[in-house]
Formats: C-alpha cells, structure tokens, sequence
C-alpha cells in the first residue's frame, strides 16, 4: 500500500507588529571588549548624534562608532570604530561608565566613570585640557525648555555630589565656571524645565527650584524604605543649611503646622516660588500658622493632612481628579471615631518578623518629564512587586491620576507630546500619542526575564489600562518568550540627544503606487514619450515613497551587543499588521488567504470617524480600509466557491467597505470569475498601492477563478453580484469629478462589467418591454445613457442575443454618422427573424416607421422604407407620404423609387395618395396601375378569363333574390392579387367622389374593349359615365343579369352602381333627376321584356311595375306589355296607377278649387281699391 503523505506542516507565524512601537536595528555585534572577550561586558549607556554612536560599557571604557549611511535608505548603517577611550576614575571596581551627556551647543561631552566626571570635545572625544576630572555621582540637568540656540552663552548643568547640587556652565571655548551650589546632596538623577528640578536621591524625591534655592520633600522612592523618614511638609529654604542633607526630610518636621486654609499667595511667574525680589531669597523667622512661606508644601502633602506613614506614596488626588485613582492607594485621615483595629495575631507577627529580618534593597529614582509643566516619577514597594508612576506639575501637585507598571521598572522613558482629551473637538495636527516606555524584569521560574511595558500618559487611567501593551522583541534573536514580549538579557533604554531619522521600508512598500498586470494588457498607447514619462514619473513616486517613509525617534534600546531604535510604530504598518493576523484563519495553514471577517470589521470600526493629522496617515487611512474592504470581498469569494448563501447583513458591511475605500473596481472585478475578462488595463496595469497589489497576486495563484462556480441563480449571483453591481453603479456616479481618477480604462472597465452583470441577471425575466424598477428598466438606463465601451459591449450584446437593446445602444453611443444605419440594421434583423432573447420589440415595424420620420438622412429612409414597404406596403408608402417627415418626397420620385425597390407597394401607395391625400392627380395612374395588373393576367393566363366568364354564368344561374354581383365576387373572391385589383378598380370607377372619379374614362374603355366580355362590370360603369345607360342597362341585365344593381342604376345614376359597401351618403347633386330615373326604368322595363326566359321576363317586369309604378306611365307601359299576359301580372301596377290617377284627380280638383277661392280673394281686393279710388273723369277734346 501507498504510504500516507505527512501533513502539510503549518507555517508559524511571526506576532503582527501592531504595537505602539517597533525596533529597527541600529547596529548589532559591537566589539564591547578589547580583546574579543565580551562575555562579562555589557553596555550601560548610549549616546547618538550626527552620524556618531557613543556605547559606554562596564568595563569603563567609551566606545566611539562612526555611522556610516546604507546604500539603502531604509538598510542599517555600517558602524566603524573611530576610537575606544578609558575615561580617567578614582574606582576600578565600580559600575564603569555610568552616564554620556552630550552638549551639542558647544561641542563638549561629559562622561560620568565610577563616580568620576571627565570632559570631551565633540565629535571624536578628545579630552578637554583646561578642565580636570571631577568626582561627581551624576550629571544632568540641562533645561529641557531651553530654546534651540548657538549655545555662545553655554550650557546650564548640573552635577549631583556627595553633599549638594553644583551648577555649573559650560562653554564651547570659556573654561568651565561653577555658578552656585544647591545644598541637595547625593542627588542620583534630576530632570530640569527652566528654574524647576525634580531630583531625587538614594531614599526620595524633591521639587527644587534653583534659582530661589528651595525645595519640596514630595514622597519617598519605596513606601518599605525603613531610612526615608516622613516627606513632605512646608517649602524648605536650602540655601544657608549647613548641615548634610542626607535625606529630603520636611522642613515640617522642625515647624510644626496646623491645618491651614488651602491655596497660594503667589501671583508672580514663579508660581510657589514666592516673589521675585531679592528679599525672598533672606532667611526668614517661622511664620504664624495663618501665613505661607514662597514654597510651602501643598496642602496633601501635609503631615496634618497625612498623618500615615511616609512609607507610602501619599499623594491622594481625589479633590482634584477623583476619577483617576484607580492605580493609587487610598489615603484616608482616621476619624477619632473610628475603632482601632484588633491586634495582630500570631500569624500576623511572624510574617511581619520574617518581613523585618529581609533586609531592603533601595530602588532606583526615576525621573522624567512628559511635558513642560509635569513630572513623572516612579513609587513602588520593591524590585519586584508593581511601581506606580505619579505626575507631579512645577507647584509639586499631583496633577494626573497615576499610572502602574508590572514590577519596579529599570529605565523609564517618555515619548511624544499627548493629546489633550479636553481639546479633543479641536485637535492639535502636530500632537502625537504620549507614552511611557519602562524596562521591566520579573522573576520567573526560568529565570529574570526582560521586558519593556507601554502605556499612555496622556488619557485617564482606565483607558491606559486597556491601552497597556508589551513592545515585541523578537528582532532581538534572544531566547523570546510570552509571544516575544520577554528576552532573558538584560535591557536598556535611554532618550538620545537629538532625534534620529529613520526610513521604514514597509511603509513605502504598502503605500507606494505599483501596477497590478492581470493578463492581456492594452499597449498600443505604448511609445517612447510615454516611457520618459514612465521614468519620470516613477522617479517621483520614488521620492515620494521616501518622503512618507521617513520617521524620527529618539529612544535606543539595547540588549547585549546590540542597539536598536525604538521607534514609533506609523499607523500604516500598525494597523496592516492587524489585517494581516486577519488575513488568515486561525486553523489556516497560514500560507493560504482565508480571511477572517470579525477583525476585519474591528479594524473597520476602529477607523471610522479618525481624522488624518498629516499626509501620511491620510494615505495610510485610505490603504487600510482599501486592503479590508478587498479582504472581506475574499471572504464572500471563497465562501461563496462553497455554495455559502451569506447573510445579507455582512453583504452590506462589505459593501460599505468597498465603498469607503473607494478601491479601484478592477481590483474587485479581477478576483471574480467571468467578470475579470472585463478587466482593462493600460501599459502600466493597474495602479494601486503595493500591499494591496501584493494580496491580490498572492490570492490569483492561490485560487483558480475558473473552476468557482459561476451560476447566476447560486451563491454566485446572490451573493456577489447584485453586490459589485451597486458598488459599480456607485463609481459610475462619480465619474467626472474632481476627485475620481481620470482613467479611461477604468470607467471601461465599470461599464462592460456593469452590462455583463445585468445581462446575466436579466436572463430569466419575463419577455417584453421592462415595467419600473425592473433589471431591464436599470439595463435600458444604462445604454441609454453614455458608455465608455463601445465595442465590448457590442460584443456582450451580441453574445446575449440582445439585438433591441443594442439598438438603444447605437442609438445613443454611435457616432452621429452611423447611428441611424446601427440600430435601422440591428431592427431590420430583428423583423426579419433573427432571435432576439428579451422580445422587447413589439410593433417593430411601426417603431421603424416613427424611427424614418425622425432621421434626416435621405439615403436611409430611401433604403429602409423601401424595404418595409415590401414588406408591409400599407405602412411602408406612409413613410413616402408623410407631411411631417423630416425627408419629404415628390410622389413622382416616391412613385419611382417604390416601383424599382418595392414594385408591391405601388398600388398602395397611389391608394394613400388618391384616398388618403385626395391627390386626384393620381387616379388615371392608380387605375392604371389595377388595368396593368388585370389585363396583364387576362392576356397572359386563359384559365383567368375563363374563371371571369364562369363567374358570370353562375351569377346568371343564381336564382332571386341573389345578392348583386359586386357582393357575389367580393365573398367568392380569390386569394390573387389581379383578383384584389379588379375588385380596387370597380370601387375606384365606380366612386362618385370627385377625388376618384376624375379619370380619363375613353382611354380606359379604349383598353378594356379587347376584354370586353370578361369585364363586364367595367364596361357597365364606363358606358354610364359615357351617357349610354341603354348600353349599360342592357349589358346588367342580359349580361350579368344582375337585376338589382340595374334597379339601383336606374335610381342613382350609373356612376355608384359598383360602389364599396358602407361607401357613405351620396350627394343628391349626383342622383338622377326624376323624369331621367322615370326614363331610365323605361329602358329597363323594355330589357326585362326581352328576357329570354319567359318567367324571369314575367316576374322581373310585374315585380318593376309593382315597385316603382310611380315612375311608369300606364298608357305607355300598356303599349309594351304584350297583349297576351294575364292580367294578373300589371294587377298591382294597375290598381296602383289607376290609384294614382284617382289621387291626382283629386288633387287637380282641390288644387282648381284653391286656386278659384285664390282669384276671388283678389277680385275683392281689387274691387276695394277701386272703390277706394273712386271715378275718375276724364275729357276728351
């Protein structure tokens, strides 16, 4: 059998370097020893300044390095040993070089040996001739709130003797001058700011003011020190005291005080220094209890206040900040009221026996200051159990709440301005984070172990607490322990001159701009220009890159042989180390990028709402929520690869995401299978910062898009995307302003991926046209709308079978040359069955019609119309008689053009013109055109003539009633278009509009006499036209034997006897007047009479007679009728005409006798004048 393969080991990987602050390596391997043993040497102090290092080590020896700068901005320099100097010491056996105090200002250096100080020129450390070495326990200081001057006045310091303070200046060329003395003796460290000191010897610590010569007993260095005494009380004037000040005891302890009203009678610049005059520096008499002396002692500080031991750090703040005691020991009066508390048991006393028999161990003073009104200091009990750092400001109060470290720290040093929290709506652009960087050792069960501790300064104590964090010191190559928070060597710390310059190439690798190649690349923008200006432009981003990655420190750390910068750790690396822990699973491999979602939203949410303070951290905000948005687009990825529906919630987190970070949608769209194809890019890829390119590349290799599955109705669509969709249709909406990028490419790239996306959702809606709201409503806006890739999105819409909404496409993305041909081309293989899959263009045919009568371009209407006039020749001609057609046609030309491109749609468009436009102009034409039709099938098909001729004979054979014959050919008509035209032509002659009746009737009958016997009708409604109604009354009757039609010739005229059912009213002006009807039915009374058939002849004349006897005169009718028929036949026709006779008889008489009472009225009239006028005579001669 195989054997198994061994598991894939899990790669270990290193902490996230997300702390506050982070080591860079400024040497390593230092030649400690002159003679290569270095095993019992060690460093004990550094110095650094302008490319100088400065190591002082156990063995008493001043080690000198000349740094020499990398090639590599961010590489470690190369240290070269320009000396190694034993600094002159009365005690071989002491701690060797104990401190470096570099004065920059005037060149000088100051080294304390064993006790001994001795003086340097800078920067190569040749001794100083004129000054003598000098026995001194420490050196310091120098005012930290001097301003940056040349120094020619010299430096202020201070050197702390066996029994006072000794100020001393020092000049670049003066000899060394002792100014005054300060009776503090065996002062260890002192850290000045202006007049003000706080120092501290072996036992406690003092607030000093050096130039009024007083002091403040604050509060002893360990509450377990049996030797401190009581500290604290009244101000102490110091200037005239001759005794050894062996410890900081209170003045208070000489004049007793009551409690006395709290506050300050100063109002001087010096604060509780008294005034400024000279009389405050006379010694004075005790004063009244109701009195202050210029430094006494704040009030909780008191011994009546404080009555507890000085073994405790008393300095309760809880009337100035009650919130931030939580580190503190509280101090409380005992009430008199109070029980005392039982005696101690047995227990009790032999623990406090075997406490008393250990015997202390001092620890040592530290002092610092974070800011020009404060001071740090460390408290604790002993090396080993925690310390406590108080704040006290220049008037010795305790001004901050406390702050607490794990054990005694070894070294303590502050770092940054802080952040005042009581400006915080309005925020110093310049501040930075303050922290206290301690040097910690613990004793363990494997020994000491080394550590260094960092906590805020500058925020209240239970924030502090939750920021308290441990510096990783795996760079060290020491045996590492808790996670790389311990070493087991020793650790040093120290806050150098000046600060250094630093360059982290991490920053510049994350923030830099790289170029993201995916495939194919577009280079045909690719030329020589645009090389120099590659060149150009990367040797810019280069300096731009070194710019950002430069940083300041100006703390060392060193362990064993090696020095390193502890440097501030940039917001970039910290909060990308954090994504990177989130970059993979916990059960991951560790190679293999699985994302984690809940740090990612942490990170997320600890962001939101920060301001950037400078251009750094503004781009390094924006590549943070870039690289987690793309992370959490990893995690939907590969969840979704597992056919995962995710949570719509973490859909919208992510797509907040994408959104704040305003990633380049490419880089979305490259890690999603189908969609990366509509990635484009130019020459230069994508360009993106370098941790983003990095990820993207690392998950490509490691995921093959390909093989995810990709179902539109799966994970796939609901997961990803209705997703990048909204976040695609988000950067569309920004295209334009001021700012979004420029490229081109980019905008391509959201446009086909934006189509591609919708036309894969819209496959499974409904056909037809989109409703509101819809997937194909948001389709149809965006190709309505502008579309920066014209022709991949053909090619999308091709692929689809998207044929109408590529025409809306052309239709607004064309050029104006060929937008017209686009979309008529697109639609005609539309109608003319080419699949299109939305079925959205209904009534095609007509939207091609509206369509020709919008456009202008003659040669396309000329084309198109054609074609759809063959196609559908009714709607076809109206584009060639259209009067609001932006291209107008003469008839004469459409008429051409229809009958060498669309022959089919003559006909209807001389219909449209005769009866739609009333161009009376075009019926010989239109008649003309159904003659050609009919005659050509008459002359060129026999079997059509004889079909004509049968007709006719069946008709005859048709017994009454039997509809007329227009009817009868019109319901048996035959599905032939020269039966069509001939049934168009009788409606057209036998019209009485005048429209359609104005046609030249002998040319027609001229060219329908070869064919008159198989167009009867024809020859009827011409022969009436004519005048010859007894032709064409002979011919309905004996020809077609349509009595009907022949009835209704003789009521209407001959020129409607064809006409359309539903024709319309007819104009009396055209009817016959009655004496012509009478005559016409004469004529049809003599054509029935010669019927052959003897019946039809007997039932046609006695059913005329009987219908219209009114028209008929009996003495005329009773001359035709032959004599032989029976009276039964002109019966009714008798009784009606002697009824009639009989009537008018009548109305002759009424008539006469109306007229006769007529001529009476107007002979009495007559009669009544002529009375009137009386007689007239007349005489004639």
């Amino acid at each position: 059998m195989a054997e198994a393969s061994p598991p894939t080991p899990v790669a270990v990987r290193p902490p996230p370097q997300d702390g506050a602050y982070i080591l860079r390596k400024l040497v390593s391997e230092l030649p400690l020893s002159a003679d290569g043993d270095a095993s019992n040497v060690r460093i004990t102090c550094v110095e650094v300044w302008n490319g100088n290092l400065y190591v002082g080590t156990s063995a008493a020896e001043i080690i000198h390095f000349v740094l020499l700068p990398p090639e590599d901005p961010s590489g470690e320099p190369s240290a070269i040993i320009a000396s190694r100097l034993e600094p002159p010491s009365n005690n071989a056996t002491g701690e060797g070089v104990q401190q470096i105090l570099l004065l920059p200002k005037v060149n000088k250096a100051l080294i304390l040996c064993n006790n001994t100080l001795s003086f340097y020129t800078l920067p190569e450390l040749s001794p100083e001739a004129n000054t003598k070495p000098l026995p001194c326990s420490w050196v310091g200081g120098v005012d930290l709130n001097a301003e940056a001057d040349n120094g020619e006045d010299g430096v202020v310091v201070m050197l702390g003797q066996s029994r006072r303070i000794r100020l001393i200046k020092v000049s670049e060329y003066a000899a060394t001058r002792s100014l005054k003395t300060i009776e503090y003796g065996a002062c260890l460290v002192s850290v000045r700011r202006d007049s003000f000191s706080c120092a501290a010897d072996a036992r406690s610590y003092a607030l000093l003011d050096v130039d009024h010569q007083q002091k403040i007993g604050l509060f002893p260095i360990s509450s377990l020190d049996p030797e401190a005494g009581e500290v604290g009380g009244a101000a102490e004037d110091i200037t005239t005291q001759q005794h050894a000040p062996s410890r900081s005891v209170s003045a208070a302890g000489v004049h007793p005080r009551v409690e006395e009203h709290r506050g300050h009678g100063r109002s001087t610049s010096l604060g509780i220094f008294g005034s400024s005059g000279p009389a405050s520096l006379r010694p004075e008499s005790p004063r009244p209890p109701g009195q202050r002396y210029g430094f006494d002692v704040p009030e909780s500080l008191s011994r009546s206040m404080s009555p507890a031991s000085g073994r405790s750090p008393v300095r309760s703040t809880e009337a100035q900040h009650p919130e931030r005691t939580s580190s503190l020991p509280r101090v409380r009066t005992p009430s008199p009221e109070k029980p005392l508390p039982p005696p101690p048991t047995e227990t009790t006393k032999e623990v406090g026996e075997s406490a008393q028999a250990e015997p202390f161990v001092p620890l040592k003073p530290h002092v610092a200051s974070p800011s020009p009104n404060e001071f740090l200091l460390t408290v604790g009990t002993t090396a080993s159990e925690p310390g406590v750092g108080m704040f006290v400001n220049l008037d010795g109060d305790v001004c901050r709440g406390s702050i607490q470290f794990s054990s005694y720290p070894d070294a303590v040093v502050v770092d940054g301005t802080g952040i005042d929290m009581a400006n915080s709506m309005t925020p110093d652009m310049d501040a930075e984070e303050g922290y206290v960087l301690a040097a910690i050792h613990e004793q363990e069960e494997n020994g000491i172990e080394y550590g260094v501790e960092l906590q805020r300064w500058d925020v209240d104590a239970g924030d502090g607490e939750a920021s308290k964090e441990w510096l990783h010191l795996d760079s060290l190559g020491a045996i590492a322990t808790r996670g790389g928070e311990r070493v087991k060597m020793p650790i040093g710390l120290r806050t150098v001159i000046e600060p250094h310059d630093l360059v982290l190439a991490e920053i510049g690798e994350k923030l830099s701009v790289k170029r993201l190649r995916l495939g194919v690349f577009d280079t045909s923008s690719t030329t020589a220009e645009n090389d120099r200006g590659k060149t150009q432009q990367d040797k810019a981003d280069l300096e731009f890159t070194t710019r950002l990655s430069k940083l300041q420190t100006r703390t060392v750390l060193w362990a064993g042989d090696q020095i390193w910068w502890t440097v501030r750790n940039p917001l970039v690396t910290r909060l990308d180390a954090r994504l990177q822990e989130a970059q993979y699973t916990p059960t991951g491999d560790g190679v293999r990028i699985q994302p984690s979602r809940a740090p990612l939203e942490k990170v997320l949410g600890d962001i939101r709402g920060q301001e950037p303070r400078n251009e750094s951290e503004y781009l390094s905000l924006i590549y943070v929520r870039q690289k987690a948005s793309v992370l959490l687009f990893m995690e939907l990825v590969l969840r979704s690869s597992t056919n995962i529906i995710i949570f719509e919630g973490e859909k919208r987190i992510t797509e907040q995401a994408l959104i704040d970070g305003e990633v380049d949608p490419r880089v979305i769209l490259s890690l999603l299978p189908i969609l990366n194809k509509e990635v484009v890019q130019g020459p230069d890829g994508i360009q993106i910062s370098g941790g983003i390119t990095t990820l993207i590349e690392q998950f490509l290799q490691q995921n093959d898009l390909e093989a995810m599955p990709a179902t539109v109705n799966g994970p796939f669509g609901d997961n990803l995307l209705h997703l990048v969709k909204r976040y695609l249709l988000f950067w569309k909406r920004r295209k334009g302003m001021a700012s979004v990028t420029n490229d081109a490419y980019v905008f391509q790239t959201v446009d086909a991926a934006l189509l591609h996306i919708l036309l894969l959702l819209d496959q499974d809606s409904p056909k037809g046209p989109a409703t509101a709201g819809s997937l194909r409503a948001e389709l149809n806006e965006l190709v309505d709308n502008e579309v920066d890739c014209f022709d991949r999105a053909i090619t999308l819409l091709e692929h689809f079978k998207r044929l109408y909404i590529l025409s809306r496409f052309y239709q607004r993305n064309s050029k104006a040359s060929a937008k017209a041909s686009n979309v008529l081309a697109t639609w005609r293989r539309i109608l003319e069955g080419e699949h299109d899959e939305g079925g959205e263009f209904v009534d095609g045919e007509l939207e091609l019609r509206k369509y020709l009568s919008r456009i202008r371009d003659q040669s396309l209407v000329e084309e198109y119309g054609a074609w759809l006039a063959n196609r559908n020749p009714k709607l076809g001609v109206q584009i060639f008689a259209d009067d609001h057609s932006r291209v107008k046609f003469e008839p004469t030309r459409a008429v051409a053009l229809l009958k060498e491109r669309a022959p089919g749609a003559v006909k209807e468009y001389l219909e449209y013109l005769v009866f739609g436009k009333n161009h009376t102009q075009y019926v010989n034409e239109l008649i003309a055109f159904y003659l050609d039709i009919v005659i050509a099938e008459l002359s060129s098909t026999p079997s059509s003539r004889t079909t004509l001729l049968q007709t006719y004979e069946t008709y005859r054979a048709l017994v009454p009633p039997k509809p007329t014959y227009r009817e009868f050919i019109t319901d048996n008509a035959l599905p032939a278009e020269w039966w069509t035209s001939r049934l168009r032509l009788l409606q057209l002659l036998g019209s009485n509009q005048p429209a359609t009746s104005s046609y030249d009737v002998p040319a027609i009958l001229s060219r329908l006499e070869p064919y008159a016997n198989e167009l009867v009708p024809e020859t009827i409604i011409l022969s009436g036209r004519q005048g010859r109604h007894e032709e064409a009354i002979r011919l309905l009757t004996h020809g077609l034997g349509d009595f009907d039609t022949a009835i209704s010739y003789c009521l209407l005229g001959g020129s409607s006897i064809f006409r359309a059912a539903g024709s319309g009213y007819i104009p009396a002006s055209s009817i016959p007047s009655r004496g012509e009807q009478s005559r016409l039915f004469n004529y049809l009374l003599q054509e029935f009479l010669r019927l052959d058939d003897l019946n039809q002849r007997i039932e046609r004349t006695g059913e005329l007679l009987e219908r219209f006897s009114g028209w008929f005169d009996v003495a005329q009718v009773l001359d035709k009728v032959p004599d032989e028929w029976s009276v039964d036949v002109l019966g009714r026709f008798l009784v009606q005409a002697l009824r009639q006779l009989v009537r008018e008889r009548a109305e002759s008489d009424v008539a006469r006798s109306l007229m006769g009472a007529v001529n009476l009225q107007i002979s009495v009239k007559l009669v009544d004048r002529v009375e009137e006028g009386g007689a007239t005579v007349e005489r004639v001669k």
